[in-house]
């Protein structure tokens, strides 16, 4: 072991390794404080004038340091090397006589002399990291700048994000460092991205995958992502790169909306004519054949064939025009008790039980009463044809109440009709999705769930075949004006 070995002995042998070495190699005294060898490679690295045979003290090792480090050299090598471990390593800057700036990687072990007289030597090397560092600080400055976003996540918390990423979120880089990375992934898209995340780390896959995500205001976006496995601080982290296709994904759905709506009002249009041509033949044959029974089933064909075409224009409306919304503090007792009176002749005319419990001592709320109460109508017209199409010999019944728990409104509709099959739960909420086949636009619940996200709220569905379904709406009351897009 060199520490075994004399000094004078050990050191003109490591010279001549310290001679072909492309680092710069160095023994310091630590009682002297003196830098007494070293080989030519710290002339270049340092610009260390070269003196044959001169030993240099621990001030003219500090004037060779860049002035914003000395202090950190001072501290943490120059006066404590040794004392506390027998090892360690540092960077630091260090200026050359042009004025250039270089950083070297400062490796240094202690050594002990055998005599014990001593506190030993610092034997080091000095490696040059100039172009790694600057390779680094551009890669970083790239980042910065880059129009595509960037994070890191390591223990399922954001540790660094671009300033792009943050654009994107609409949060601030404070507000996202710690955040966890699935908190804005919007709940539909929450399994999705873990399966797509998983494959592509462990490399089954490697096609960008697309989502949809909430910004800080709760607005969607749409992205690209694609995530790799880096090392972090000794552990493993997640690299992703994510692009905001929110207008190009737009863009493709207003196309493929567009096509679809046609087809879909086309075909409502032609089941609303047909029914029509039915009406027309009942009436007249009924005007012909002095049948008064005939001529008013003709006139309650034309009375349901009307309420079908006025909902489909409703519904074709609300989803092609933008409406910003028009908010004002409502009572929730009289908004409710609005929307139960609007429905209850119509149901408890077919035949259904219509059961309301609305208390007065439900508070205010700001809200866009035109749009909630439309929303809120849809669902109970809706909670009313499925008793309607129910061919079970019992008695239909829809009930309609409200509450306030945790500041939140909750609204819950429910019916005892067919319910909902499994595969389907999730599905009510897209665009021209409907179980009711030619007969729905599919546009009705699409557009109540967007009314009802505007209000900073949420609805979900809970249903089983052959057991009714209830809808769950949950508005917070703290919603006010400034919430709004």
């Amino acid at each position: 072991m060199i520490s075994k070995c004399n000094t004078q002995k050990y050191i003109p042998d490591f010279s001549k390794f310290a001679q072909i070495s492309p680092d710069a190699i160095y023994h310091y005294d630590i009682d002297r404080q003196q830098l007494f060898f070293y080989n030519e490679r710290i002339h270049q690295l340092m610009g260390i004038p070269v003196y044959k045979g001169v030993i240099f003290d621990r001030d003219d090792i500090l004037q060779w340091i860049h002035p914003d480090d000395q202090s950190t050299m001072q501290t943490h090598f120059l006066d404590c090397a040794g004392t506390e471990r027998d090892r360690g390593q540092n960077v630091f800057r260090t200026v050359l006589p042009d004025g250039s700036i270089r950083w070297l990687l400062n490796l240094w072990i202690w050594i002990e002399y055998p005599n014990g007289k001593s506190s030993g030597i610092i034997q080091g090397l000095l490696r040059d990291q100039t172009e790694m560092h600057v390779a680094d600080s551009q890669l970083i400055q790239s980042k910065q700048k880059a129009p595509i976003g960037s994070y890191v996540v390591q223990d399922g918390v954001f540790r660094y994000v671009n300033p792009e990423f943050a654009r994107i979120t609409g949060y601030s880089e404070n507000e996202l460092l710690g955040r966890r990375s699935l908190s804005i992934v919007h709940e539909d898209y929450l399994d999705y991205v873990r399966q797509k995340a998983v494959a592509m780390l462990k490399g089954e896959n490697d096609a960008p995958y697309m989502f949809c995500a909430r910004d800080k205001n709760g607005q969607i976006r749409w992205a690209l992502e694609t995530v790799t496995s880096i090392e972090l601080g000794g552990k493993r982290g997640t690299l992703g790169y994510f692009m905001d296709i929110t207008e190009l994904r737009q863009a493709q759905d207003n196309l493929s909306s567009l096509g679809l709506m046609i087809g879909i009002i086309s075909h409502s249009l032609k089941g609303c004519l047909v029914g029509v041509d039915a009406g027309v033949y009942l009436v007249e044959s009924g005007f012909y054949r002095n049948i008064p029974a005939r001529i008013e089933e003709g006139l309650d064909v034309f009375k349901l064939m009307i309420e079908r075409i006025r909902r489909l224009v409703q519904d074709i409306l609300y989803y092609s025009k933008e409406r910003k919304p028009e908010c004002m503090f409502t009572d929730v007792w009289q908004f409710a008790s609005n929307v139960a009176n609007s429905m209850e002749t119509r149901i408890r005319a077919a035949n259904i039980q219509f059961k309301t419990d609305l208390p007065r001592q439900l508070g205010k709320i700001c809200v866009d009463v035109e749009r909630l109460r439309a929303a809120m109508i849809n669902i109970l017209e809706n909670a009313m044809e499925a008793c309607i199409e129910d061919s079970r010999p019992h008695d239909h019944a829809i009930e309609f109440s409200a509450t306030v728990c945790n500041s939140d409104l909750i609204f819950e509709i429910a019916d005892n009709g067919p319910g909902i099959e499994k595969p389907d739960i999730q599905n009510v909420f897209q665009l021209f999705y409907s179980s009711k086949g030619k007969r729905g636009t599919g546009i009705g619940l699409f557009m109540t769930r967007q009314v009802i996200q505007q209000h900073g709220g949420t609805i979900r569905v809970e249903s089983e075949p052959g057991k009714g379904a209830r809808f769950i709406v949950t508005i917070p009351m703290t919603c006010n004006k400034a919430s709004y897009p």
